[in-house]
C-alpha cells in the first residue's frame, strides 16, 4: 500500500517512491470496482506521475460507500457514538488503491466525496473543515 508521505512537501512523492497499485487479485470485488474507477479518472488526465490536473469527479455515489466502509473500519467509539479522527485522511483511502505521486490531486474529489458522506448524516466534529467526522448509527 502507498506510504502516508512523501520525502516532498505535503505528501508529495519523488517517482521512484510512487508504488504501484495493489493488483486487483488482493482486493475484495467492492475495491476493485473502485480502483477501476480510480484508474479511469487518473488516466483521463495524464496518469499517476507528475504534478498533474485535479483528479476530476467520478461515481460520488460509489466512493462514498468506499469511504464509509473505509472510514469505519478505523472507528472509534466515543460517548456512545462512533467517530472517525480523520487519520489516516481520506487521501489515503484513495491512494491506497491508485497511488499518485501528487496525492493532493485527490482534493477536489475527495470534496466531493466528503460532501456526499455529510448528506448521509456525517457531521464534523470541528466544521467547517475539520478531518474528524461522527458517524450516523
Amino acid at each position: 500500500m502507498a506510504k502516508y508521505g512523501g520525502s516532498l512537501e505535503r505528501g508529495r512523492r519523488l517517482p521512484h517512491e510512487v508504488v504501484a497499485p495493489p493488483p486487483a487479485g488482493d482486493l475484495s470485488a467492492s475495491e476493485r470496482a473502485v480502483q477501476a474507477v480510480l484508474r479511469d479518472l487518473v488516466e483521463s488526465v495524464g496518469g499517476r506521475f507528475d504534478r498533474g490536473p485535479a483528479i476530476p469527479l467520478g461515481d460520488v455515489g460509489l466512493l462514498a460507500d468506499y469511504f464509509e466502509r473505509w472510514a469505519s473500519e478505523r472507528a472509534e467509539r466515543r460517548d456512545g457514538g462512533r467517530v472517525f479522527l480523520g487519520r489516516p485522511g481520506f487521501w489515503q483511502a484513495l491512494d491506497d488503491l491508485y497511488p499518485l505521486q501528487d496525492p493532493n490531486r485527490w482534493d477536489r474529489l475527495r470534496q466531493q466525496v466528503i460532501a456526499e458522506l455529510e448528506d448521509r448524516g456525517w457531521r464534523r466534529l470541528a466544521p467547517p473543515r475539520g478531518s474528524a467526522f461522527a458517524l450516523p448509527d
